[in-house]
């Protein structure tokens, strides 16, 4: 049976530090400040930037929400970034994703201060990453290390498959697998042999967004599995939250898993509120 990597309990020890920073920050006269900008109707999205502010609230941190109409244009959207840009009392900018059809993700969040980038996903703080010379990298990659890190304090030389290559988790990942001196292969929707190229890892990671697609072919005894994936289907009448990975399979063969939900996601959010700080702190010289 498979250790399971409680991501929840994980993320609370790591909010307990965080909370420690911000009072830190507070002392000094400075109150931490993220604008979470929210375009459109996605149920998702209204959930997840809700439980941001919530977090923030609870961590000392100050927020605002700019909810926008679906049909925000591209003048109002910009008008809205550049501003959060030069207001002084806003350290940190995200950008919800994903953004209605007729607005381009990648030209907003280009839009955005890169050093009010709390997401990490500016090209330019994509560029620092590759260049091994970040402080802000994307949050979902970095829960995805600190989850790993409780596993294999050291990853020095393990091999590392990631299935998906999105700006925002797996490319960004393998650099920071890359960075702690991995052998990392990345894996794709146009990949051949997909399952034996996995079994052949010490770390799996999956970040496709397809449900349930890792299953126990993918997996050979002993390796550690981390679902990045989370996905909505319907099963027995009733709505559910899966991960990429066959939990009940898997679980069966790998020496460590994270579970979906209450794995990778709590993670995700308290890194956010990390790297609001690492802004913050830069941005007011403390």
């Amino acid at each position: 049976m498979s250790r399971i990597i409680n991501g929840k309990e994980i993320a609370e020890k790591f909010c307990d530090q965080i909370k420690l920073r911000a009072e830190e920050i507070q002392k000094q006269g400075t109150e931490p400040h993220i604008a979470l900008i929210n375009v459109g109707d996605d149920p998702a999205s209204d959930v997840y930037v809700s439980k941001k502010k919530k977090l923030a609230a609870s961590l000392g941190i100050s927020s605002t929400i700019y909810k926008l109409d679906r049909n925000t244009g591209e003048i109002e959207l910009e008008k809205l970034i550049r501003s959060l840009n030069d207001d002084s009392k806003v350290h940190a900018i995200l950008l919800q994703s994903p953004l209605p059809d007729h607005l381009n993700f990648r030209k907003f969040i280009d839009m955005v201060n890169p050093e009010k980038d709390v997401d990490g996903l500016t090209t330019i703080n994509l560029g620092k990453l590759f260049s091994c010379n970040s402080e802000v990298s994307p949050c979902t990659p970095l829960g995805v290390l600190h989850l790993l890190n409780t596993v294999h304090p050291d990853i020095s030389g393990l091999h590392a498959a990631i299935i998906g290559r999105s700006f925002i988790v797996g490319r960004p990942l393998a650099q920071l697998l890359l960075n702690e001196n991995c052998t990392v292969t990345t894996l794709h929707s146009r990949s051949k042999n997909l399952p034996e190229i996995c079994r052949t890892a010490d770390i799996l990671i999956s970040a496709v967004g397809r449900p349930l697609f890792v299953g126990k072919e993918f997996v050979k005894p002993g390796t550690t599995v981390i679902d990045v994936g989370v996905n909505r289907i319907e099963k027995d009448g009733a709505k559910k939250i899966v991960g990429d990975v066959n939990f009940d399979e898997v679980k069966e063969i790998a020496a460590a898993i994270t579970p979906v939900p209450n794995g990778v996601g709590p993670m995700t959010v308290a890194y956010l509120m990390h790297n609001a700080l690492i802004l913050t702190r830069r941005l007011c010289h403390l």
